[in-house]
């Protein structure tokens, strides 16, 4: 069994695509599913795991989550939309992920510039949350072959990662300026 440490280094040391991994040119869907497919292959929690298809793509369209689609190839702001999305909806209802971006749909975002903030902000958050996910849990104490601290940890985790998708549908329901 894995120890808890060897377990917060795995759950903070994920894949992303960067912006620079993304093409110049106009992309077939194939051509996407396999982008993001291959190059986010160690997010996926088991091998047969797919992380985008093409059910997911055509609806993100139908439900205007992505921009409309020019014939049948998808731009780079496609590509990233759909990878803000890709993230979003591990955290929120996709209601929530509509509004969200549904509003950018109709006066398009700078979305290589949202996904790069995001980028930027979550390497800040690998740097600091192993540290504090340690402090909490003090994993030097915790035997996870034994059922109560296991499920101790989990509730723990479950618990702040709760508060953060409380904080985050709350920025969800804050109005828009206008």
């Amino acid at each position: 069994m894995q120890t808890m440490d060897s377990l917060i280094d795995a759950a903070f040391n994920d894949m992303d695509l960067y912006p620079q991994d993304i093409p110049q040119i106009d992309l077939y869907m194939d051509q996407i599913l396999t982008l993001v497919n291959d190059g986010l292959e160690g997010n996926k929690r088991k091998p047969e795991d797919k992380l985008l298809t093409k059910t997911m793509i055509n609806n993100y369209s139908k439900e205007h989550l992505i921009m409309p689609v020019k014939g049948k190839k998808y731009s780079r702001e496609h590509v990233m939309q759909m990878l803000c999305i890709y993230r979003l909806k591990q955290m929120l209802a996709m209601s929530d992920v509509h509004t969200l971006v549904s509003p950018c749909t109709k006066q398009p975002l700078n979305y290589e510039r949202v996904y790069t903030n995001y980028l930027d902000s979550k390497e800040e958050i690998r740097r600091r949350m192993p540290e504090i996910v340690r402090d909490i849990l003090k994993p030097e104490e915790k035997d996870l072959a034994n059922p109560e601290e296991r499920l101790a940890a989990a509730l723990t985790l479950s618990c702040a990662a709760n508060y953060l998708r409380r904080l985050c549908e709350s920025i969800v329901d804050s109005p828009l300026s206008e």
